[in-house]
């Protein structure tokens, strides 16, 4: 990481410290979760698209983290004007020839930032003590109309019922290596296998995910890729893609028991740039910018007392 580098995710975390009420001694977003052990099997017409050995092999264990997006972990999922928070899978293969791959993914389907600098802006939008968009939010979107779409995102987010009836994106457009060494963008959804359902306001207190899937004790998504075609942007998260791009279902994740020790594995970072041979990262500066702040994160994290 070059010296602008560094200090472009230092003014990103101290604006999250500022902006949306983080704690010491925890994540600086998603800061409020749950792991589980899971197992992730391929589709067998996967290894066709990709040599990931995760992907184009038998089924691999997996370690899951389901999280809620305050950046206080005291704070309710659900808002006082009864919006529901964005909500987060991070998951981490284990590799059959050994180590490890990760990605990470959020409830929202589409993000608010183009750029390090951007997001830097976007996050100082908020005000501190309400978590809510500031006033003047409405004159910056006039000018940058591609973050309206991730703001709608966020603003409109609604009561989930549970992690296992999320839906989650990956985001960034990434490539498929396949065995020919041929490459296609692509990006990545998990598909809740329950379905997805929401709550009203009045129906949940404002504490209950972590609880609720915990009494579940199981769930299952289907891993599906959306294949990009020739012009297709991969260099820019806030850019979508057309609704008629090619879906493939890559394999299914299922839960299998909660981590009972859920202290000593909290410190496992789930980067969204932790790919293996097979599958190949986006120039999307979003996507480098958030494995940079998540090793800020993780530091800072670390070294600190719990508040």
């Amino acid at each position: 990481m070059s010296d602008v580098e560094r200090a472009t995710v230092i003014r990103a975390i101290e604006a999250m410290e500022k902006h949306t009420a983080t704690v010491p001694g925890y994540r600086r977003a998603h800061p409020r979760g749950v792991l589980f052990h899971a197992t992730f099997t391929p589709a067998p017409d996967v290894a066709t698209l990709t040599t990931a050995e995760h992907l184009a092999g038998p089924p691999v264990t997996a370690l899951v983290r389901l999280s809620a997006a305050p950046g206080n972990p005291h704070a309710p999922e659900r808002k006082p004007d009864g919006r529901g928070t964005t909500l987060g899978l991070g998951i981490r293969f284990d590799l059959p020839a050994g180590g490890h791959a990760t990605w990470a993914a959020a409830s929202i389907p589409a993000f608010p930032a183009r750029t390090p600098e951007e997001f830097i802006k976007v996050t100082k939008l908020q005000n501190p003590a309400t978590g809510k968009p500031s006033p003047w939010i409405l004159a910056h979107a006039a000018t940058h109309r591609h973050i309206v779409p991730g703001l709608r995102a966020i603003a409109g987010m609604p009561v989930m019922a549970s992690f296992a009836t999320t839906r989650y994106h990956g985001l960034h457009a990434y490539f498929l290596v396949a065995p020919d060494g041929s490459r296609r963008a692509f990006r990545y959804s998990w598909l809740p296998d329950a379905g997805e359902v929401t709550l009203t306001d009045e129906e949940r207190p404002p504490h209950y995910l972590v609880d609720e899937i915990l009494r579940r004790g199981t769930a299952s998504w289907s891993l599906t890729f959306t294949l990009a075609e020739p012009g297709d942007p991969t260099d820019d998260v806030t850019a979508r893609w057309p609704d008629s791009r090619e879906t493939v279902r890559a394999g299914t994740l299922r839960l299998d028991a909660a981590v009972e020790d859920q202290a000593g594995l909290d410190a496992t970072v789930f980067d969204p740039t932790g790919v293996v041979p097979g599958i190949e990262l986006s120039d999307d500066p979003i996507l480098h910018f958030r494995s940079q702040v998540y090793g800020e994160s993780f530091t800072r994290r670390t070294h600190e007392d719990r508040g």
